[in-house]
């Protein structure tokens, strides 16, 4: 590869992931504003309730992970699900030095109402891409998390 061919590279990968972050970027701000700002919850409440949701219970460091947010942003979101009813802390199982999270009943009515609305909010967000662009873009995106999480 030349310098010239190098830089040219550089520069496509550059701009390919700026768009890419203000794509994800937009999606999330799209739904935020269309289904969850309604009912004050923000991105990462979501996340985090449908994280758990999905386990049914789930030790907070995996929620974390999932989620990919800290352990330390995943304590005030859980206080803050939690202090509206929607989410239960209680010990793990097998070692009571572990915390497991649950959803109350409270926060499994309210993502059972969430889920179908966002849903809708992305379908409309990616919209503007034809099924077999789409799949394209969902095929590449596969492969690109894929080949990070690989190890070196």
């Amino acid at each position: 590869m030349t310098a010239t061919q190098d830089v040219a590279a550089h520069s496509t990968a550059t701009e390919t992931v700026l768009h890419l972050h203000r794509a994800a970027n937009a999606v999330r701000q799209h739904v935020e504003q269309v289904v969850l700002r309604p009912r004050q919850l923000t991105w990462t409440g979501f996340v985090v309730l449908r994280t758990v949701w999905g386990a049914r219970r789930m030790e907070t460091r995996h929620v974390a992970e999932q989620a990919g947010i800290s352990k330390a942003t995943l304590t005030g979101v859980v206080d803050t699900l939690s202090g509206r009813g929607l989410v239960r802390r209680g010990p793990h199982p097998d070692d009571g030095r572990l915390v497991v999270l649950q959803l109350t009943r409270k926060g499994q009515r309210l993502i059972r109402e969430l889920l179908p609305e966002s849903q809708s909010a992305e379908v409309f967000a990616l919209s503007y891409l034809e099924p077999a662009q789409l799949a394209v873009v969902t095929t590449a995106l596969r492969g690109m998390i894929a080949h990070l999480e690989r190890p070196r």
